[in-house]
């Protein structure tokens, strides 16, 4: 687009002899086209950078908006003991926990409450337990 603009404006560069000038009949056949070349690519390049991101967006934010709406309207449906007033609940009350509230206290635990360290191998009922966890996983997927 800078490359167009002394053409768009009308301004004729003499390279051999060391001049210009302005509105000159040689350019002014060339300042519609450069004109329309130079709005065509601003608009393009605002439709590529700003608008098709942003209906990209829109379309995830109403995603977003119409999925919590619709768990906002079955919770009250279902009333305050329903699954989806209590995943609503646990929501709201995680937003507001800070990540040190998360984290156990290894001080205050008991030794047989300590997690494993990885210094023993794993007993079969243990194995047997991640592969059953593992076979729930995915079959929820």
């Amino acid at each position: 687009m800078a490359g167009l603009a002394p053409m768009m404006f009308g301004l004729s560069f003499d390279f051999i002899n060391g001049g210009y000038s302005v509105n000159a009949p040689t350019a002014l056949w060339w300042v519609q086209l450069a004109t329309a070349v130079v709005f065509g690519l601003g608009i393009a390049t605002i439709l590529t950078l700003v608008f098709t991101p942003s209906m990209l967006a829109v379309r995830i934010w109403t995603g977003k908006g119409a999925k919590a709406l619709t768990r906002r309207v079955r919770a009250r449906v279902q009333g305050p003991e329903s699954h989806a007033a209590r995943d609503l609940a646990l929501a709201k009350a995680s937003r507001g926990a800070y990540a040190e509230a998360l984290v156990w206290n290894y001080e205050e635990l008991t030794p047989a409450e300590m997690p494993d360290e990885g210094d023993e191998a794993p007993s079969e009922g243990e194995i047997a337990d991640i592969l059953a966890a593992r076979k729930d996983i995915k079959a929820a997927e």
